[in-house]
């Protein structure tokens, strides 16, 4: 019975590793294809839209995810501590960049009501 609860959680663990990398590089993907087309539109001098901080957004998320399910196979409170440190970093993260689209959203909208009104 020993051997069978063994091999279950060293398929566990096996399965949380493969899900876990195959979330953040994922994560990466999606930041690097963002990032990318950032500096693309900077580069023709484009105007700044959200995508890149959408991008980032995404990539954090899908990153988190995949701290979220290493928990499962966390064995000590050292794990759960280095885990949890990431994962408030990544939220911190996260949280800043959507802040920062909100904000800039305000502001456009600002913008287009002041010109609206300076036009009327």
């Amino acid at each position: 019975m020993n051997f069978f609860i063994g091999s279950l959680e060293s398929i566990l663990e096996y399965i949380v590793k493969i899900g876990s990398i195959g979330l953040e590089l994922v994560g990466i993907i999606v930041m690097i294809h963002a990032s990318i087309q950032g500096l693309l539109r900077w580069i023709r001098h484009e105007e700044d839209g959200p995508q890149l901080e959408e991008g980032i957004l995404t990539a954090l998320e899908f990153m988190m995810c995949g701290e979220v399910l290493k928990t499962v196979t966390a064995h000590n409170m050292d794990d759960y501590i280095a885990l949890g440190a990431i994962i408030i970093l990544r939220f911190a993260l996260a949280f800043e960049v959507q802040w920062e689209l909100k904000n800039k959203a305000w502001h456009e909208e600002r913008a287009k009501a002041a010109e609206k009104n300076s036009n009327s």
